[in-house]
Order: C-alpha cells, then sequence, then structure tokens
C-alpha cells in the first residue's frame, strides 16, 4: 500500500501548473481558437487559428485589428461593418453566439467557410473585456454537401438502373433500378443482398456470388470494372446486362456503386446484324463479279447472271445486244462509254471505265467496268472479255467520306478560336484559317514552326509543360499570350489533348481569345474599389490603403494624416434640386478636391456627402494647411443647382501604435466639433 501512495503522490508532484496544462491543451487543439479585445484586436491565437488565417505567427498580429485582417462577411461573401459584426454582437451584447456560419478570408485574400463560436469575457467587475471565438474550416464539407445533392439529382434522374451495396445488403438503389428488377417500391430492394437480383449461375457455369465477389473485389482495388452479366427480377425474369461497377468513398466507409443497363434488345440486334453480315458476305462472294463477252464474230454478247442482277434484271430474261447495253447507261455518260469501246476496238485493246446505269424500276447506280480486246493473226477484233462491278455503295460512302472531310475542314475554318494539330514531336499538322488570320503566316511558314513559337516568350515554358502535360496524361488547361501579326500579345485560353489518329498519337489544340473577359475583370475589380458615382475610391478601398499606410509608419517611422470632409447642408440640395442634381454636386465636388491634391494623396468616398483625404507624409500643421486651402477652394467653386456651397473638415495625425478605427474615430469627432463650430471650418484633433 505505501507503495501506491508513493506512486501516487510522485504523479502529483510531476503533474504540469493548471495554466501551462491549459495552454498546452488549447495550443494542440484541432479547432482554431482566438481571442479579441473590446476594440476587436488579437489576443491571442493557438496553432489551428494561425493557419487557418495564413498568419506567419500569432505574434505579427496579436494587437492588430481582427476584423479588418479576417475579412469575416456573411454567407454571400458580404463583408460586415464593425457594428454588424456577430463577433462585435457578442462582446456588446455580453450574450454567446452559440455557431454561426459566414465567410472569412486568410491573409492571401483567399476565401473560404467557416462554422464558429463567439463568447464574451468578463473582468471581475462583470464587464465585458473581449470575446473568445472558436472557429472550423467548414469549406471542404459544404463542397461535399453540394456535390451529394448534385450525385443524388443524377442519381435519381439516370435513366441506367442504379444500385448502390456494401456487398452485403443493398442499401440504396433509383426509380430505373426499382422498374428494371420489378420491384414494388425500393424498399422491395434496399436491404437484400445484392446476389438475391442474379439467377444462382450465369452462362459460363460459374456461381453468380463467387463471380459477383470477385468484380467486387477488382473495383474495391482498381476503382472500377465492367462486364457483362445476366441480371435476375424480383418477377422471376433474367436479362443480359452491362455492369459498371466503381468504389465510392462515402464517410462511412467504401461502398460499391453498380450502373447496370439492360442489353437484351442489343444483343438481339447485334445477332441479327451478324446473321445479315453473313449472308450478306457469302452472297458477294458468290457474286462480287458480273462478266460479259461479246463475240464480234457473231455479233453476240453473253452477259452472267450477276451481270442481269446489276442491270436490275432477272438473269436470261432477255438477250443482250450493244445498242441495248447503251441504252441502259445514263444518258449523260453515253457518250464516254461508247468512245472507251470504239477506242480499244480501234487499237487500244482495252478500257477501265467508271459510269452510271439506269435499271428497269429508274434506280441509278455507278458501275466500274474493265474489258480487253482479244485479236486474230491479222489484228482484227474477235472478242471483248469484261467484268462490270456494282461499286454504288462505295461511291456513295466515298461521296459521304468527302462530304464529312469537307465538312469538318468547313467547321474548323469557320470556329471563331483558333485550332492546330502537333504531331509527337510537335510540329503543326493541321490548323485552320483563324490560326493563320491571328498570326499572320499561312501555308509552310506555320507548317516548318512549332505553335510554341507564336507564343509569348514570357509563356513558352508553361504551355511547353501543358502540351508535354496533355501528350503523358490527358486534357490540359492554359492561359498565354498569343502573338498576332501586328506585334500585340493576345491573352488566349487553350485546351488541348492527347488523340489517336491513324498513324500515331497526336495532341489537338484550342484556342479562344479571352481578351473580353479580362477586361470584364480588370472592370470588376475596379467597381469593386470605386465609388460608381464620382470614381473614387471607396469606403473599403481607402480603410484598405489606411490599414497599409498605418503599417507603413509603423515599420518606417513616416508621417501621414486623414481629413474628413463633408458638405455644409447637403440635405437643402436635394430637398431644393433633387436627387439628381445632388449626385451632379458630388461628382464636382470630387473634381475639384481632387484638382487641389498632390499625386501622392488619396481621395475617397466615404458615403453619402462624406468624402476622406489620406495625406501621406504629412504632419498635423500641414495638413490643417492643405485642409483649410481645400476648404477655400470649394468656396470658390461653381456647383450644378446651389452655384456656391461649403464643406467641413476634420483633420487628424497618426499617433504610433494605433489602429485604424481609432483614428477614424478621432477625425471623425474633430468634423463634428466643425460642424457644432459653424460649418465651414477645418478643425485638428
Amino acid at each position: 500500500m505505501s507503495g501506491a501512495n508513493d506512486h501516487v503522490s510522485g504523479a502529483q508532484t510531476s503533474a504540469l501548473p493548471e495554466a501551462d496544462l491549459s495552454r498546452l491543451l488549447l495550443e494542440n487543439l484541432a479547432t482554431g481558437v482566438f481571442g479579441v479585445d473590446v476594440d476587436g484586436r488579437f489576443t491571442f491565437l493557438n496553432r489551428a487559428a494561425t493557419r487557418l488565417f495564413g498568419f506567419t505567427s500569432p505574434e505579427s498580429v496579436l494587437g492588430r485589428d481582427s476584423h479588418l485582417l479576417t475579412n469575416h462577411g456573411d454567407e454571400e461573401g458580404v463583408r460586415y461593418s464593425v457594428m454588424d459584426c456577430p463577433i462585435h454582437r457578442v462582446m456588446v451584447t455580453g450574450r454567446a453566439l452559440e455557431v454561426g456560419s459566414d465567410t472569412f478570408r486568410r491573409i492571401d485574400g483567399s476565401p473560404f467557410f467557416a462554422r464558429y463560436y463567439a463568447a464574451p469575457l468578463f473582468d471581475r467587475n462583470g464587464d465585458v473585456q473581449g470575446a473568445v471565438v472558436a472557429i472550423e474550416d467548414i469549406t471542404e464539407s459544404l463542397l461535399q454537401e453540394r456535390t451529394l445533392t448534385q450525385y443524388k439529382a443524377v442519381f435519381d434522374a439516370s435513366r441506367d438502373a442504379i444500385v448502390l451495396h456494401d456487398r452485403r445488403a443493398i442499401i440504396d438503389c433509383n426509380p430505373a433500378a426499382v422498374q428494371l428488377f420489378a420491384a414494388p417500391s425500393p424498399q422491395d430492394l434496399i436491404g437484400l443482398h445484392p446476389g438475391a437480383c442474379s439467377p444462382e449461375f450465369q452462362p459460363d457455369g460459374q456461381p453468380s456470388r463467387e463471380t459477383a465477389e470477385a468484380f467486387a473485389e477488382q473495383a474495391l482495388a482498381g476503382g472500377s470494372v465492367a462486364y457483362e452479366w445476366i441480371c435476375k427480377g424480383l418477377n422471376g425474369r433474367t436479362f443480359s446486362s452491362e455492369v459498371l461497377l466503381s468504389r465510392v468513398d462515402l464517410p462511412e466507409g467504401p461502398f460499391l456503386q453498380a450502373v447496370i443497363r439492360d442489353i437484351t434488345e442489343r444483343q438481339r440486334a447485334e445477332r441479327a446484324l451478324r446473321r445479315s453480315q453473313a449472308e450478306l458476305a457469302a452472297a458477294q462472294e458468290l457474286a462480287h463479279l458480273g462478266n460479259w463477252l461479246w463475240d464480234l464474230g457473231a455479233d453476240r454478247i453473253v452477259w452472267s447472271d450477276e451481270v442481269f442482277r446489276i442491270f436490275g434484271l432477272e438473269p436470261g430474261t432477255l438477250q443482250p445486244d450493244y445498242e441495248d447495253f447503251l441504252h441502259r447507261v445514263h444518258p449523260e455518260d453515253r457518250e464516254r462509254v461508247a468512245q472507251a469501246i470504239a477506242s480499244a476496238l480501234k487499237g487500244s485493246a482495252e478500257y477501265d471505265i467508271e459510269y452510271r446505269i439506269l435499271q428497269p424500276d429508274g434506280s441509278l447506280r455507278t458501275v466500274h467496268e474493265r474489258a480487253r480486246v482479244t485479236r486474230d493473226a491479222d489484228g482484227r477484233a474477235q472478242r471483248m472479255r469484261g467484268t462490270v462491278q456494282d461499286i454504288t455503295e462505295r461511291r456513295q460512302l466515298e461521296d459521304q467520306l468527302r462530304y464529312q472531310r469537307d465538312l469538318v475542314e468547313t467547321v474548323l475554318d469557320g470556329l471563331p478560336a483558333i485550332f492546330f494539330l502537333l504531331d509527337a514531336e510537335r510540329r503543326t499538322v493541321r490548323w485552320n484559317r483563324n490560326f493563320e488570320a491571328v498570326t499572320g503566316s499561312e501555308g509552310a511558314a506555320i507548317k516548318s514552326r512549332q505553335v510554341i513559337e507564336f507564343v509569348d516568350s514570357i509563356d513558352r515554358q508553361r504551355v511547353d509543360g501543358a502540351f508535354a502535360l496533355a501528350f503523358a496524361e490527358g486534357p490540359a488547361e492554359i492561359e498565354a499570350g498569343l502573338r498576332a501579326q501586328d506585334g500585340r500579345i493576345i491573352p488566349y485560353f487553350f485546351t488541348c489533348n492527347r488523340v489517336q489518329l491513324e498513324g500515331g498519337t497526336f495532341l489537338a489544340g484550342f484556342g479562344v481569345d479571352i481578351s473580353e473577359r479580362k477586361r470584364l475583370e480588370k472592370e470588376l475589380a475596379r467597381q469593386a474599389s470605386h465609388d460608381h458615382l464620382t470614381g473614387l475610391y471607396n469606403r473599403w478601398k481607402f480603410e484598405e490603403v489606411l490599414e497599409l499606410e498605418i503599417e507603413r509608419a509603423r515599420r518606417y517611422g513616416t508621417q501621414f494624416s486623414v481629413v474628413m470632409f463633408d458638405i455644409d447642408h447637403f440635405k437643402r440640395v436635394n430637398d431644393e434640386f433633387g436627387h439628381d442634381v445632388g449626385d451632379l454636386v458630388l461628382k464636382r465636388l470630387g473634381e475639384v478636391v481632387g484638382q487641389q491634391i498632390r499625386r501622392t494623396d488619396i481621395l475617397a468616398r466615404w458615403g453619402g456627402e462624406e468624402f476622406m483625404l489620406l495625406l501621406s507624409e504629412t504632419a498635423l500643421d500641414h495638413a490643417l494647411q492643405l485642409a483649410e486651402a481645400t476648404r477655400r477652394r470649394v468656396g470658390e467653386a461653381r456647383f450644378p443647382g446651389p452655384d456656391r456651397l461649403t464643406i467641413s473638415l476634420g483633420v487628424t495625425e497618426y499617433r504610433p501604435g494605433e489602429t485604424v478605427p481609432t483614428m477614424l474615430k478621432r477625425v471623425d469627432g474633430a468634423l463634428y466639433q466643425a460642424k457644432q463650430g459653424g460649418r465651414n471650418r477645418a478643425v485638428a484633433a
């Protein structure tokens, strides 16, 4: 017993202090945890929170504005103001937020969805001194939920039967599976062993369950396996099917998804087609060519049965002669055939010709005929022997192939995109007219060069890598600049894929001009940071610039000042002249002040009739002078509607160590004093 007590005592003396234990537990939590003070400044972060927001270390952000650094917004991504922020409300109300689901942004600007919990922290007097927040990244789970919803929609709408099972029992099936297996309802399939949907044996004599287990092992190991299978419905009907068995990894573990298609009718059609093809092959072997003989001395022509059939006649129904033969040749080809025969009889001895014939029912056929003349010792023609072959289908196929080739050529040349085909050595073997139009090259100038030579030099290595990836693995996509014939670099989006054609492996590439998309992206970025009425920076952009200026001042010890101003009695302008004139006044004020400030200063519309000025490298006294100069310039300017107006200004200077909210609060107070002091004046704070 004494030994046991000694052991307990030793364990107690070696335990960590409570504070260290709490800190150790906090740092090793998988959930992000951070604290903020009443001004929203970070007071602590554990490792998980630091990683989640992409901070280099907790120390790099302690004491800084958490609201600005996390860019907290609602589920639609619209950023909260400080007063609307749910975490801020926790500190205002003193009531915990049990669960919230919003968007945040990492320090590099990338967004993520998060679920978070926030609770107020109280001091000994019961006053709120801050908040503690637990946060989890739920982006992946949201994507999984959306993917599952999409999969379920496809699952239910699929015309193929889909069955999900775990090798022991069917756990889900779609409506097509219920119909295919003649089940009264899904519940009649769910819970059955998968083997219940097959006969005891397959046609090769193998037991269905053992063979199905082998396919299941292949699918689990390799991802998927396809095979033909005999299935059995609940009504006892057996039928042939194609099965694609795939592994599906769900949170509960790996499952098997079977996509089943009834191929009974297809197999029946294939058997009929094979019989027909066999019969056709036999007929073609027996009657591939018709032959004929023309005895010139007796002026007698003999046709084989096959020739009669080619001409649409029953064998032996007439005694053919030369005139009757020419009558059956298409009128447009008749003279050409007669000349070929006459030439052979006169001296050429043989001919090889294609022409069209008219059958008695009016059908038009194309035939290929060869003939040779034999002569006696004096050189007189005695006989002419020949063969005739019906090549109508072959000629139609050639015409169809020619049409399809011409159609492909027309489509490729009509594409607004550029197209190119590369061989295994990356040489250009095919391209469309748009490629020529954009690059200003054609013919040998393209064929003798590689496509990569037309790409902007700074993008060539990336494009070459994309080509290599496409040749090795399959589809690849990349954005790169293409040098046009006038020297411009045009942004293009390229998609390329490996294709197998007769003669080897090739790469087919398409490029779409994305100049307009790039322009729109640039315009959207501008609209996100600029006020739509005045064209000045908006409030969000000004806060971002102000945060950067504070950081620069902290790092390099520089000075700067901020001026907040608004129009005196602006409501009267809207009431007397209307909001349209009020908008013109705001635009005019932005122009007047914009002409007054320096190139290094930042002018923004703060909201309504309020504006902000950031004066870099400017101390308070100089900032006050600039504010007075601005006030006088505005007072001298003319405006639509009221003609003259005045502004009131608040001025403040950055104080080392302060935050954006503190500085904004002080300059807002200075503007308030200017208003209270009679307006049309500048007040420093």
